[in-house]
């Protein structure tokens, strides 16, 4: 479910004073503003944990409040005098009018402060940040709040104050719950294969669960890899039941916009308590179809769709005319050819990252190195610093881990992406044993896009392919991680043994075309590919060698001749597969492990089973099938699992196996 914050309401509003950029930005518009007035929230809360961070800058000296207001207040008066506010032009914080506090530290332009508010537990309270370091805190009075803001430069468009609506990282405690623009959806029923009341020991008690669905809940979760054929998979996992409702006691919940409530699926006994009932899988709602009077089937999606969050929330404010409101560019481990954005009027600034960088090894100007001493990292390493004004384009070679150009493991890489959003639901000890078992020094990324281009889910994408790897849901709501193997060469425990008695049905067993499978792969991408007409047309200080990495989408190609069937021929002329390696030696060990993979004929197969619940292997584990019609089974192979559909109540799976 998107994210959806407050923003300054443009109406009612203080005279000389305007709210723009859609909410995000106050202005005055007249010279010599007395400070009279304020614009404030377009939404006020009264319960909850509420917060909101601001910004300031401009020629003008600050002087501005930053506040709360009751709704209803008078918009013909600054914050200090009818809210609480802290007067940043001289470190006071006002109530009504009336000074409470003084001595506070001292804000510059552009620093960012928030405001957070606990409206819960009968005695609100109001506490002020500057940066992550809390300033005042002191009970408020009950009541509907809006945050608030007054600014009074003597010259119209002087001082802009800029409201953090998501378009930056959170930089302050008081933005971690933010200061939502809505109410989520409200969604409270309770489903259940059978009409039945929950006990008098459960919580709550007494509940009543409609008996409405039909023949339980069926779960599919599959992992991709890129050679097999089609898309991969964008879910970690998906769900699906029907619901007979002939009453129509879905009706109303079935009208509402219930995308990304969360959804928990038990499976417990029909005389037992809910208590005792086990969680086999966590979900969040796609959407509820009316299929007629008495059948709705309600789709239920991965629990991950934080995923579809921009992996950046930064984003250039207006003091960059020329980049305003557009992404701040993100860097994950180590990357050549990141463009310098320009950030002031001669390009002596230039902007590289929305996070701190740890080294800059090359920056070069239209393809010629500059030396060293003309550029420098600015003092907060996500902007670089020059002498002299480049020619542009200037691309450097950065890294954001450690003291050289070190690319990120996948464990670094996954802990950066989903920091940016908070999520912790996902397992770290899968990403470290993938680097334990790979040994790969790790990757590079970079994108400056927004939306779905530039969301999580993009990353992981775009990332995990490079070590043969994809995600999925697990039955508690994780985001696991798996890596397709040889199933041959796995030595651990099996999952399951199995054979042609405890199938359900055939077995569907076709040959792995593997359509997408190359014998090259490329590695150490580009972050911006530059033309032949963004480069000095001196052959010395860029030689050819130099262009024709510049050039490109990525600085090497890694090729691995191993012998392939002749239903794999195809790899010989494909495109390389574009890795987010940074050493050759991990592309090289790579492509030389996939393609010796289809260095024998592989197959997949599809087996049903019914009636045992709990029968339920994972993607990604290693089971053996006997099954005399084939000979490739008749005494036992290996398998991998590439995807499951499971109904977790009647205990029927099919699986989808790889070999």
């Amino acid at each position: 479910m998107a994210r959806a914050f407050a923003r300054f309401a443009a109406a009612p509003i203080g005279p000389s004073m305007a709210v723009r950029d859609g909410g995000l930005s106050l202005v005055t518009t007249a010279d010599g503003i007395d400070g009279n007035r304020n614009a404030r929230s377009d939404v006020g809360y009264s319960t909850g944990l509420r917060g909101a961070e601001f910004t300031l800058w401009g020629d003008a000296d600050l002087f501005a409040d930053i506040g709360v207001v009751l709704a209803g207040a008078t918009y013909a008066a600054p914050v200090g005098l009818i809210g609480v506010a802290w007067a940043l032009h001289i470190g006071q914080i006002y109530v009504n009018g009336v000074s409470v506090a003084s001595g506070l530290p001292a804000v510059a332009k552009g620093e960012i402060i928030g405001v957070a508010l606990q409206l819960d537990g009968g005695s609100p309270t109001i506490a002020f940040y500057k940066g992550n370091t809390l300033v005042h805190a002191r009970a408020i009075a009950p009541g509907t709040w809006h945050f608030a803001a007054t600014i009074a430069p003597p010259t119209a468009g002087g001082l802009v104050c800029v409201v953090n609506a998501g378009q930056w990282q959170a930089a302050t405690p008081a933005a971690a719950a933010a200061w939502p623009a809505v109410a989520g959806a409200s969604a409270n029923a309770k489903l259940s294969d059978w009409d039945y009341l929950s006990a008098a020991t459960d919580a709550p008690a007494h509940a009543r669960y409609e008996g409405l669905l039909l023949e339980g809940v069926t779960t599919g979760a599959e992992i991709g890899f890129w050679p097999w054929s089609g898309d991969p998979p964008v879910r970690s996992g998906s769900a699906t039941t029907r619901a007979v409702d002939a009453d129509g006691i879905l009706d109303a919940l079935a009208m509402q916009d219930l995308r990304g409530t969360p959804v928990a699926i038990k499976l417990g006994e029909r005389d037992g308590t809910v208590a005792a009932a086990a969680t086999v899988a966590r979900y969040v709602i796609e959407r509820i179809e009316v299929q007629g009077d008495a059948s709705k089937l309600i789709i239920l999606a991965d629990a991950h769709d934080d995923l579809d969050l921009p992996i950046t929330r930064g984003q250039f404010l207006p003091n960059v005319p020329a980049l305003a409101w557009s992404p701040q560019p993100v860097v994950i481990g180590a990357v050549a050819s990141v463009p310098g954005l320009v950030a002031n009027s001669d390009g002596t600034v230039m902007f590289l990252s929305d996070s701190p960088l740890a080294h800059v090894s090359a920056v070069m100007d239209r393809g010629d190195l500059m030396e060293a001493g003309t550029f420098a990292l600015a003092p907060d390493s996500q902007q670089l610093t020059m002498t002299s004004p480049p020619v542009g384009p200037v691309v450097c070679d950065v890294s954001s881990i450690g003291a050289a150009m070190q690319p990120a493991t996948l464990l670094q890489f996954l802990h950066a992406a989903f920091g940016r959003i908070g999520k912790t639901s996902w397992s770290s000890a899968d990403a470290a044993a993938i680097d334990a078992a790979t040994g790969y020094a790790g990757i590079g990324y970079y994108t400056r896009e927004g939306g779905d281009v530039g969301s999580v889910r993009q990353a992981l994408a775009r990332v995990l392919p490079s070590y043969g790897a994809w995600w999925w849901q697990d039955d508690d709501g994780t985001l696991r991680f798996a890596r397709i193997i040889a199933p041959e060469t796995y030595v651990g425990e099996l999952a399951f043994e199995v054979e042609r008695g405890h199938m359900a049905s055939d077995l569907i067993f076709t040959p792995d075309y593997a359509p997408n499978l190359t014998r090259r792969m490329s590695y150490r991408p580009n972050a911006q590919a530059l033309s032949a007409a963004d480069l000095v047309t001196d052959m010395v200080d860029v030689p050819q060698a130099r262009r024709d990495e510049l050039t490109a989408l990525w600085r090497g190609v890694a090729y691995s001749g191993s012998a392939l069937p002749a239903r794999y021929q195809h790899a010989d002329s494909a495109e390389p597969m574009q890795s987010a390696f940074w050493r050759a030696q991990d592309a090289q060990t790579e492509i030389d492990r996939v393609v010796g993979m289809y260095g024998v004929p592989r197959f997949s197969m599809v087996a049903t089973f019914k009636g045992d619940p709990t029968f339920a292997p994972k993607p990604g584990q290693v089971g053996r099938i006997t099954y005399s019609r084939y000979a490739e089974l008749a005494g036992g192979k290996k398998v991998l699992v590439r995807g499951r559909t499971r109904n977790p109540a009647t205990g029927d799976i099919t699986l989808i196996l790889w070999g």
